[in-house]
């Protein structure tokens, strides 16, 4: 059964003083943890060389305090599904959150019902999908600890097709989508993009169970993200191959 198979984130603040003082020195400010300032912008390269990046645009985000907007260039389609690709970034004291919830829901109401489709070719079907309510991938947990384990994303999506506009052929079909992170290792990597002394490899582990007809299907993946605080993602290991960090910028930021 291939049911639905394909379903599976510059503020410079100057102190004056007075004309007769001595001016304080300004020093360098550490970036946050996961960067998250206008104009920050990171550059990948994936396992085929085509490169892509991301920057933060949006320092008054609708998605609530604390929320950031990533753009992506090229821009990410509607088709694309990418745990790894959010639309907004949002870092809380205990939590980077990945908020995904628009991209889910373009995900489900228009490609899923595509991908059903596919599976009864040359029968005529109403195909509707339940909208879901989980909005968030929780990228990481605050501090990172070795060897702890989160629920990183859960849902379920529901649905029915009823074949040949008859509702005595009504079945319905549910997608369990789980998803677990670990950090399983702390340690120095060379990316293009230059040497990190610490970074966390991070594994998600992500289960599908795809139930039609009263028969379920489980299937699972692994992805691998290497995060290095304050920078970022600078490295994914995944079923199509690694992609590498190869530049980032931050704007500056001083402090007294």
């Amino acid at each position: 059964m291939r049911l639905i198979s394909l379903m599976l984130c510059g503020i410079f603040i100057l102190f004056g003083c007075g004309s007769d003082e001595t001016p304080a020195p300004i020093e360098q400010q550490m970036p946050n943890y996961f960067p998250d300032t206008v104009g920050s912008r990171w550059v990948y390269r994936n396992a085929d060389g085509s490169e892509w990046s991301r920057e933060v645009t949006d320092g008054n985000s609708i998605h609530g305090e604390g929320s950031q907007v990533f753009t992506y260039t090229p821009p990410v389609t509607e088709t694309e599904f990418d745990y790894l690709k959010p639309d907004v970034l949002r870092v809380t004291d205990s939590q980077v959150l990945f908020v995904i919830g628009e991209k889910i829901d373009r995900y489900v109401q228009n490609e899923l019902p595509a991908s059903v489709a596919d599976e009864f070719a040359g029968l005529e079907l109403d195909i509707t999908v339940a909208p879901i309510t989980h909005p968030k991938f929780v990228f990481c947990q605050l501090p990172l600890t070795p060897n702890f384990q989160w629920d990183a994303f859960n849902t379920n999506v529901n649905g029915s097709i009823i074949l040949q506009n008859l509702v005595l052929l009504q079945f319905p079909f549910e997608v369990h989508v789980s998803v677990k992170g670990e950090v399983v290792a702390i340690g120095s990597l060379e990316t293009p993009a230059g040497s990190f002394e610490e970074t966390y490899q991070i594994e998600y582990q992500t289960e599908i169970t795809q139930t039609l007809f009263s028969e379920a299907e489980t299937t699972q993946q692994r992805q691998t993200v290497w995060f290095a605080p304050h920078v970022g993602i600078v490295k994914i290991e995944g079923e199509s191959g690694v992609t590498e960090l190869i530049a980032y910028i931050f704007p500056e930021t001083t402090k007294e």
